[in-house]
């Protein structure tokens, strides 16, 4: 018996001469009819499929894992699967019977009725315990759709499910088998929380591990497979980190990062007799290329290492790392910028390449050779929010990273993470005023942020606040005050003091509503959720507070908040038509300097 864990391919067929034992902390049979009826389809959709494919193409059913238990396999997991293969070849009985088959025993450590029951499946008793009900309704489940097909369909079926590897076009399932000294409960209880779940990750580490892929001696072999594991662990950790898992994916995955790294090394696999879209389908390349003696495990997972390596290095290369990472958040995929690096004559070729696909979807039919701080420019002012806001929010993440690419005396990273995380979206620079809350919870936020604005020390700038200001601001707070402790809100009251905020602090709205790209910046989801519609100060106040305490605010945001590309800062409390032409033209500035190589070629 083999101390190692073991990991095989092996056809239905295969299992027909074993028995199975399910112990006692396995919960009971529970697949609905859904459940069953979707393997059901799978297994004929294959079978369609296949009547014109290559010999060796097989549909892969989700791994078993299994122990040796005297003389049968204690069945670790998979118990679902395999029990519903059972029901269906209990089905067939009479036709596997012609066709001279059989099938696989199972046995309980406790309910002992249910192994006499699926021998004999009595629907009538299906009250009798939730086991048996589950699997009574299997069983009608697998009645029924089988008298949907053609009369003679079930021996066509039983074919495609229990067809020996010699007679291809069957059905597979990963057999992982865990060694002898395993605990199979401690196994089974990983499993099933989802610490370890057998995934692709889980399977070609399981792969890469086996001995018997390993030609050399027990000590070389022993090195190399601690080697791997270390170098595996190593990568695992690596790609936990948010700020580089961030950089080159937007999905929130918390385990099994390493399928990324995984998929790009598998791309170039053959993957012939693999069905389309299986979600194993990694896996099961490997396992198909490493069945091919002349391939080395070394050799093939020092090509895993190296395409993690390649996106290593472009973490580490600044200019890189902003390149890709920007064009990730559009979500432009991993495997095409990999496509784009191997068809790159150099690593400047390579950062061309990325500005072009950066530049094309914003900017064509603009060409890129021929371009002009005024063109850029032009095609700025044609953008309008509600319309463009895609095009817009593009540019406005490009602005932070251009910018942040262009001062060669810093090493300040765009925090791709923290963006994704806190759902960084455009919002107006000053609101549009006309927007005034619709409903009394959203009124009482707006109301509960001027009154914790004026009552900030901080929050006013003193050099231009005409003698009236703070007598009218304290004003404003205590009527605001007085509306959120009232006992009935009252509305009419409510829109009094909206008009006298509006007054103070933004008086200019009765200008056109400003829907320019000059007018908007990147808020986070909170900021927009709880200051919508308020007033340019308020906004300010917020950003404020939001960098003192270093929570990650982009650059080119912050900088708006705090007037940076004003060229006349008098009225730090307002932003007025010329503050957002100011912005806009610090954009087009930007782009074009980013567009032009300034900052990205060092």
């Amino acid at each position: 018996m083999s101390d190692n864990n073991e990991l095989v391919l092996k056809p239905i067929s295969e299992l027909l001469d074993k028995s199975f034992y399910i112990p006692a902390y396995q919960r009971g049979y529970r697949w609905t009819e859904r459940q069953v009826t979707e393997l059901l389809n799978d297994i004929k959709e294959f079978q369609q499929q296949a009547e014109e494919g290559p010999r060796e193409a097989f549909y892969c059913l989700q791994p078993i894992v299994v122990k040796k238990h005297n003389d049968s396999w204690e069945l670790v997991d998979g118990q679902q699967r395999l029990t519903t293969i059972f029901i269906i070849l209990t089905c067939l009985k009479e036709v596997a019977t012609l066709l001279g088959l059989g099938s696989y025993k199972l046995s309980y450590e406790t309910r002992e009725n249910s192994a006499a029951f699926l021998e004999n499946i009595n629907t009538e008793r299906s009250n009798e315990n939730i086991d048996f009900f589950h699997i009574s309704q299997a069983k009608e489940a697998i009645v029924k759709w089988f008298a949907k097909q053609e009369p003679t369909y079930k021996v066509k079926f039983l074919q495609t499910l229990l067809n020996s590897d010699e007679m291809g076009k069957n059905v597979k399932i990963i057999w992982y088998e865990i060694g002898q000294s395993e605990n199979a409960t401690a196994v089974f209880t990983r499993l099933n929380v989802g610490k370890i779940p057998l995934v692709n990750a889980e399977l070609v580490k399981a792969l890469f591990l086996k001995s018997s892929n390993f030609s050399k001696s027990h000590d070389a072999k022993h090195l190399h497979q601690l080697s791997i594991a270390k170098e595996w662990d190593a990568i695992e950790k690596c790609l936990q980190d948010d700020a580089f898992w961030y950089f080159i994916s937007n999905k929130p995955n918390k385990t099994n990062r390493i399928e990324l790294v995984l998929n790009l090394a598998s791309k170039d696999l053959c993957s012939e007799g693999i069905q389309r879209g299986d979600p194993l389908k990694t896996f099961l390349q490997f396992n198909q290329l490493l069945m091919d003696s002349s391939k080395s495990v070394v050799t093939e997972w020092l090509k895993i290492k190296q395409c993690f390596m390649t996106l290593e290095e472009w973490y580490n290369d600044r200019a890189l790392f902003h390149l890709i990472g920007y064009l990730v958040t559009q979500d432009i995929s991993i495997d095409a910028l990999f496509l784009l690096h191997k068809q790159s004559s150099s690593k400047l070729a390579f950062k061309k390449a990325l500005i072009h696909k950066i530049f094309t979807p914003l900017f064509s039919p603009l060409s890129l050779d021929n371009l002009s701080l005024e063109s850029i420019a032009e095609a700025l002012m044609q953008l309008n929010y509600g319309r463009d806001n895609q095009k817009i929010k593009k540019l406005l993440i490009l602005f932070n990273v251009a910018s942040l690419l262009a001062n060669p005396k810093t090493n300040t990273r765009f925090q791709f993470e923290r963006f994704k995380a806190e759902d960084w979206d455009i919002e107006h620079i000053r609101s549009v005023a006309s927007e005034m809350p619709n409903s009394k919870d959203k009124q009482k936020v707006w109301l509960r942020n001027i009154v914790e604005y004026i009552s900030d020390e901080h929050a006013f700038e003193p050099d231009e606040r005409p003698d009236s200001y703070i007598e009218d601001a304290q004003k404003i707070k205590e009527s605001a005050s007085a509306l959120l402790e009232s006992r009935l809100f009252d509305s009419v009251l409510f829109e009094n003091i909206f008009q006298k905020v509006i007054e103070l602090y933004d008086p200019h709205s009765h200008e056109e509503v400003d829907n320019s790209i000059g007018n908007l910046t990147l808020l986070d989801s909170y900021t927009n959720r709880s200051y919508q519609n308020a007033v340019f100060p308020i906004k300010r106040f917020r950003i404020i507070a939001l960098d003192k305490q270093a929570t990650f605010v982009p650059l080119c945001t912050k900088n708006v908040f705090l007037k940076y590309y004003s060229k006349q800062v008098d009225k730090m409390l307002f932003w007025e038509s010329k503050d957002s032409q100011d912005h806009q033209q610090a954009i087009a500035e930007m782009v074009y300097g980013f567009l032009g190589g300034k900052g990205v070629y060092r």
